[in-house]
């Protein structure tokens, strides 16, 4: 918004006067971005983290880096991170910086060698990121097809809704058959999810 209308749209001057409550600030789009995680990683802010703090990102979210023609670290190794992505395809995926709904998403393990050298091409020259593999745990699930209820294996995302780091209040559930597993792709579903506890 601030980009196409400036500080004088009516919207960002009703912001900044208060007149109107906006519920996802200006800010929330630094979260969109995919090079958020690559901060977590990147050795070059390791003293914004606590030694717990770091732990945790590396227990929790997947080793993630910015696309640059430069030397990172690994998983406690120095590497160098083209001939890296290039090597390890069958384990990486790229990802534009600022892309939604899995749009120029690519998983190395389906895309040939040349293919993935392309989009190394392309990550060098526009924000990509490149992040680690993550194994996807299947479970079957009823699904409806032909008016026949069926149970597909199906990879499961669930992601806990989190209140000021203290209490899980329910989460978001997608479902795929498909390894690319987002909903606004085509490629999954959002699916309920409950928590049954007896009473």
């Amino acid at each position: 918004l601030i980009e196409r209308g400036g500080m004088d749209h009516p919207v960002v001057r009703a912001v900044l006067d208060g007149a109107v409550c906006m519920v996802n600030p200006f800010r929330c789009k630094i979260l969109h971005k995919k090079a958020s995680l690559a901060v977590l990683y990147d050795k070059r802010n390791a003293n914004l983290f606590s030694a717990a703090e770091q732990e945790a990102i590396e227990a929790h979210i997947p080793w993630t880096c910015r696309v640059e023609n430069r030397h990172v670290h690994y998983h406690g190794e120095t590497i160098d991170l083209i001939p890296f992505i290039l090597e390890h395809r069958e384990n990486l995926v790229l990802k534009p910086n600022d892309e939604y709904g899995g749009k120029g998403v690519v998983l190395g393990w389906q895309i040939d060698a040349s293919g993935w050298e392309q989009t190394i091409l392309t990550a060098l020259s526009e924000p990509y990121i490149v992040q680690e593999r993550v194994a996807i745990p299947t479970e079957p699930y009823p699904i409806m097809i032909n008016g026949q209820v069926t149970f597909v294996d199906q990879m499961l995302d669930t992601n806990p809704l989190v209140f000021y780091g203290d209490y899980v209040d329910g989460c978001l559930s997608r479902l795929s058959s498909e390894a690319l597993l987002n909903v606004s792709a085509g490629t999954g579903s959002a699916a309920a999810t409950f928590i049954v506890e007896k009473r």
